[in-house]
């Protein structure tokens, strides 16, 4: 190809698209309905291919139209982003940032991350999803978040993005402190009990729950099931229930006093935590900048401690 479309000629035939008839497109961008069509006459010859054919009805698109415009978007996509990083860099806008994690960063290093962020980008818009990595996951297929932290299963499917590994955490079985299942030492002792899980179809707790199985003929009660880290915590705390946590949030300021851990000889695996991105989209100045934040503290966090047992 001799002349590549103009950036123009894209966003033309991106309203275009949007709007469903050219009419439309020319009220919205507040240009002449000949100059729209000219300009997408000039970029089907460019591309040698008739991108859309005009009815009654408006537009429809045709199969090369149809392609052509799913890598239009990502072109005009990329380059919002780039224009956007840009600014950030030149510091007449200093962004934002939109990113995902798990409960157990919300309850440790988090506070740290944000106070340190705020010092060198205090005008910064910062938006935090906290969810399980099924979330987070969908979140960063759809653009919503810049990256997520969480733990990655070997069966989860993740070519499109990046994946950094941060750190492994242990986990244990926690129950509050005094729990009548205090004195068990196996996950068989605790098929009575009541548990709490985390609500996800994929990453670490999926492959806890194939270790205790839940769902067995034998197991007289179901787990309950929530995203919701406050809910679980309540059951936990006043309800009796059990559930499977990391060493380092039993051991935080806010639970090592009312959480233990209670000691079965079943190895539970540690958890591995990751960095995770799009690999199509890079992250911006701002995003890459909290993202560093990030991973400085994880590394310098203790995510070890001795257990507390119950």
């Amino acid at each position: 190809m001799k002349y590549l479309p103009k950036l123009q000629q894209l966003r033309i035939f991106h309203e275009v698209i949007r709007c469903g008839s050219i009419r439309a497109a020319a009220r919205a961008l507040n240009q002449s309905q000949p100059a729209l069509t000219r300009a997408l006459r000039e970029l089907e010859q460019t591309l040698g291919a008739t991108l859309l054919v005009r009815s009654n009805n408006g537009i429809t698109l045709t199969e090369s139209g149809r392609a052509f415009a799913v890598r239009m978007r990502l072109i005009l996509e990329e380059l919002e982003w780039a224009a956007n990083e840009i600014e950030q860099i030149n510091q007449s806008s200093q962004g934002g940032v939109a990113f995902g994690i798990s409960s157990l960063l919300a309850v440790t290093v988090l506070s740290s991350v944000l106070n340190d962020f705020k010092k060198d980008l205090p005008q910064a818009g910062i938006a935090i999803k906290e969810a399980q990595l099924s979330t987070l996951l969908s979140a960063l297929r759809e653009g919503q978040l810049d990256f997520a932290i969480g733990t990655i299963a070997p069966t989860v499917p993740v070519a499109e993005f990046v994946i950094e590994p941060l750190f492994a955490a242990p986990f244990g079985v926690v129950a509050r402190i005094g729990h009548p299942l205090a004195h068990c030492r196996s996950l068989a002792q605790l098929k009575e009990a009541r548990w709490f899980m985390p609500e996800t179809d994929m990453g670490y707790y999926q492959q806890i729950e194939q270790q205790i199985l839940f769902g067995v003929s034998d197991m007289p009660q179901a787990p309950v099931r929530s995203d919701s880290c406050i809910c679980g915590l309540q059951l936990v705390l006043h309800e009796d229930y059990l559930t499977v946590l990391s060493l380092a949030r039993v051991a935080s300021d806010d639970f090592n006093q009312r959480l233990g851990i209670i000691p079965v000889q079943d190895t539970l695996p540690d958890a591995v935590y990751s960095l995770i991105y799009a690999r199509s989209r890079p992250l911006t100045y701002t995003a890459q900048k909290m993202a560093d934040l990030v991973c400085r503290h994880v590394q310098r966090y203790n995510w070890h401690p001795a257990p507390r047992y119950c």
